[in-house]
């Protein structure tokens, strides 16, 4: 099951991951000091709350996937993060309800995988301890978070794996993925005239598409904020301070002892005492033997019935306790290197156990951590300071909505300021999604100090404006030359749509598209045969190739598309030629029916959870 979560998690279960287990470790925030009074829901599902905070987390990464990209909708991008909350909480609602069970050894298996706590591939038990103490997590706590995704996993698998897909539809997919398409073409290219145009064409042009040429929305801003590394590094700690701290947290620096150990294996395959008395005989036999002197590896490679184990001469890497049923690690962990012990029975059989090296128990030293205490004690104590600070923050903020002068004053901060920015983009604090959101808001427009706006996971900033610029018209003569370029290269474009066109009726008349090139004074048509994954010839017409109806024999069917850059490919589809049903390729069957089993598998259960979203008890606040 972890290994299918690790290949195939995606859509729904992406989101129910990242919330349920990132978030702890990624946004762990600075709301818990800001919060006052009692927070409105944005929605309600069952008995649940669902918090702006969280549909602003969630909207955040959205945004950050979409760096670069100016142009988008805000309201709908927090709509559909709302959305996506919602529907994680009712698919862990209906997985609660159901008889399903986690055990611990998955849990256990699924946390060691994660990367938050792997140092060189490896799981450390130490990071583990630290970064939960760090974010004021018990183990029990993230524990019962990694079993509630594994859970809603379990359920989601138990959907998408009961989806199946007959032969006739693997072979129609190969028959479609290997089709090969004979086409002829011929590209028109696209020629920007030199052309002057007339004052009324640049006007006309100006006045059509006006709503084209705007100066944006812009603010700038004034703001006062506070910071958690800011008031952490003017923190001085004492000798006697971080000698307390470190015995505090000494079993966060300490490993336990390892022992590295081998172990021969006679299996017990039957319940019977008397089976159980013959195999007991034959592991004191090898014991005796080992005893005598015989080699302990040569002879786990000979007798063991570990098979993975017995070709590394019986070697099992170290083990911690616990890893092990009880009876084999109190053996393990009662010798001395070097030491083999008496038959041990577990559920798998006898074994006999070796201790090949020891790795004590080690606590480091108040040298070795002292940089890393002083790090931990100023970070703990600029956390009070920082709840202290962020109250009164807020207070003075809310008191005095027009100025940022009295919480200024009272905090010991400097009012700072920002340059011009819009709302799709700014620089230095403007950068922040949060920030333009904020200074953007209905509030700050009107003059009002905005609430705190967390910024990473130890920042607060209260903004209000400084100007504010309404969107406007950009003069004519500031857009004058880009008009022109516009005119240009819309009339070469409309000169190449019909051309394509002359191309086309040429071809409809029955002549061929070689001919109909020579007649419009264009070089000779190409001929190519192509697939699906070709590269021989542009996306775009790849994509028209594959889009064409069938060719009757002997009737082509020619169409016209259009290239990003404005060149027109005319072309005519000659013949279509189907791929094998049957791939004698095993890999490209198998693919074939593992891609169709996981799209089936998707669109039955993007349907579950549509229909489960209907019949929800959910309740979203209208200003949501």
């Amino acid at each position: 099951m972890l290994q299918a979560i690790r290949d195939r998690a995606q859509g729904i279960f992406a989101w129910v991951m990242l919330i349920a287990i990132g978030i702890p470790f990624a946004l762990w925030g600075i709301q818990n000091y800001m919060d006052t009074g009692k927070e409105k829901p944005a929605a309600v599902v069952g008995d649940r709350e669902i918090f702006d905070r969280e549909v602003n987390r969630v909207y955040e990464q959205s945004l950050s996937k979409l760096v670069g990209v100016a142009d988008y909708d805000e309201k709908a991008l927090k709509r559909e993060a709302l959305e996506r909350l919602i529907q994680e909480e009712i698919i862990v609602q209906t997985a609660e309800d159901k008889p399903l069970v986690v055990s611990d050894g998955d849990v256990r298996e699924f946390i060691q995988t994660l990367p938050y706590f792997q140092t060189d591939g490896k799981f450390d038990k130490e990071k583990y301890k630290i970064l939960l103490s760090t974010q004021g997590m018990s183990s029990e706590q993230f524990i019962a978070q990694v079993r509630r995704v594994l859970l809603v996993e379990q359920y989601r698998r138990s959907i998408l794996d009961s989806a199946f897909v007959t032969k006739d539809q693997v072979e129609t997919l190969l028959r479609l993925k290997n089709q090969e398409r004979n086409i002829e073409y011929v590209t028109v290219p696209l020629k920007l005239s030199n052309r002057s145009f007339s004052e009324a064409e640049i006007e006309d042009y100006y006045r059509a598409h006006v709503t084209s040429f705007k100066n944006p929305e812009q603010v700038s801003i004034e703001y006062i904020a506070i910071s958690l590394e800011d008031l952490a590094k003017n923190i001085q700690a004492t000798e006697e301070d971080l000698r307390n701290l470190y015995n505090e947290q000494k079993a966060n620096f300490g490993t336990e002892e390892r022992r590295k150990v081998s172990h021969i294996l006679i299996p017990v395959e039957s319940q019977d005492k008397e089976a159980d008395k013959t195999v007991l005989a034959k592991v004191t036999e090898i014991r005796e033997r080992l005893t005598k002197g015989e080699d302990f590896a040569k002879l786990a490679k000979e007798v063991s019935g570990d098979p993975i184990s017995a070709k590394q001469g019986g070697d099992l890497g170290f083990i911690e306790k616990g890893a092990f049923e009880e009876n084999f690690t109190k053996a393990a962990f009662a010798l001395k290197p070097g030491e083999l012990s008496e038959p041990v029975r577990t559920s798998f059989g006898y074994h006999l156990i070796k201790v090949t090296e020891l790795v004590p128990a080690r606590v480091k030293s108040f040298d070795e951590v002292k940089d890393e205490l002083r790090k931990t004690f100023q970070h703990n104590a600029a956390e009070n300071k920082f709840y202290q600070l962020g109250q009164t923050l807020t207070e003075q903020s809310y008191e005095h909505p027009d100025s940022l002068e009295p919480a200024a004053k009272k905090l010991n901060l400097k009012i700072e300021q920002t340059g011009w920015f819009t709302r799709a983009a700014g620089e230095g604090l403007a950068s922040e999604p949060a920030i333009r959101e904020a200074a953007f808001s209905e509030d700050v427009l009107n003059g009002r100090n905005s609430d705190p706006v967390e910024l990473g996971n130890e920042k607060a900033v209260v903004l209000r404006i400084k100007e504010h610029r309404p969107e406007s018209d950009k003069p004519l003569a500031e857009v004058r030359e880009t008009i022109i370029a516009k005119l240009r290269e819309q009339e070469a474009r409309q000169a190449v749509a019909r051309q394509a066109e002359d191309l086309l009726k040429q071809v409809a008349e029955g002549r061929s598209l070689s001919e109909a090139a020579k007649i419009v004074g264009l070089p000779g048509s190409q001929m190519v045969m192509v697939r699906r994954d070709t590269d021989k010839v542009p996306p775009a017409l790849a994509s028209a190739v594959f889009s064409a109806p069938r060719p009757v024999v002997g009737k082509p069917v020619s169409r016209s598309v259009e290239l990003e850059k404005g060149d027109r490919i005319v072309f005519s589809l000659l013949s279509v030629k189907d791929g094998a049903p049957i791939s004698e390729d095993v890999k490209e069957r198998d693919a074939a029916r593992d891609f169709l089993s996981k799209t089936v598998g998707q669109q039955e259960f993007n349907s579950f959870v549509a229909r489960l979203r209907e019949m929800a008890d959910v309740e979203v606040k209208p200003e949501s």
